[in-house]
C-alpha cells in the first residue's frame, strides 16, 4: 500500500498554517514522540522514518495529519486557518562587507505580513 509522507518541518509548517501559532509546532511534535503532550487531548506520530541527508527522520503520513487537524479543530473551534507569517521589515546597507554574523540590522517599525494559500487536496493524494 503507497501513503503519502512527509517530514517532520512540513507537518509543522502544516501544522501553523491551518491551525495557527499557538504554540511552536516542530517542538510539539518532538514532544509528541516523546509522549509530553497532547493538543487538545490529540496525539500525532510518525508512520515511519524516511532518510534524510545523513539521517533518518520521522516521517508523518499527510492523511493522518489532516485528521488531526480537523479533530484540534473540532475541539477547540478558536484556532485561527491560514494565519499569515509574520514578516519584519528591516534597513540594510548595500555596502556593508562584512560576515553576516556580524552584521545587526535595524529593524523597521512596521511589520508587514505575506499571504499565502494552498489547497488541502496538495497534501493528500487520492488512494
Amino acid at each position: 500500500m503507497k501513503i503519502t509522507v512527509m517530514s517532520a518541518s512540513e507537518a509543522a509548517y502544516l501544522l501553523r498554517k491551518e491551525l495557527g501559532p499557538v504554540r511552536s509546532w516542530l517542538d510539539t511534535l518532538s514532544d509528541m514522540r516523546r509522549g509530553k503532550v497532547a493538543v487538545s487531548g490529540f496525539i500525532l506520530l510518525p508512520e515511519c522514518k524516511g532518510k534524510g541527508d545523513r539521517a533518518w527522520l520521522p516521517m508523518y503520513q499527510a492523511a493522518k495529519v489532516w485528521e488531526f487537524i480537523e479533530a484540534v479543530r473540532a475541539a477547540d473551534p478558536s484556532t485561527k486557518r491560514n494565519e499569515p507569517p509574520l514578516m519584519k521589515t528591516a534597513l540594510s546597507d548595500s555596502t556593508d562587507i562584512r560576515h553576516w554574523r556580524l552584521r545587526k540590522l535595524p529593524t523597521a517599525r512596521t511589520a508587514f505580513v505575506v499571504s499565502c494559500a494552498a489547497s488541502p487536496s496538495a497534501y493528500v493524494a487520492a488512494a
